[in-house]
């Protein structure tokens, strides 16, 4: 898809990026932070890099 139709078909991931980022959800933040971040969990996001750095 393009970057444009992009904007109108935001799945789960997105949603919550935002949430996190402009609103400051900790609950939403947890999808992306923390010890066991979801994202690291979700089999159709298995090329994940950490940079601990």
């Amino acid at each position: 898809m393009t970057h444009d139709q992009m904007l109108y078909s935001a799945g789960g991931y997105v949603i919550a990026w935002f949430r996190w980022q402009l609103m400051g959800d900790a609950y939403a933040a947890s999808v992306f932070t923390g010890d066991e971040p979801e994202i690291m969990r979700n089999s159709l996001y298995q090329d994940q890099f950490v940079d601990l750095n």
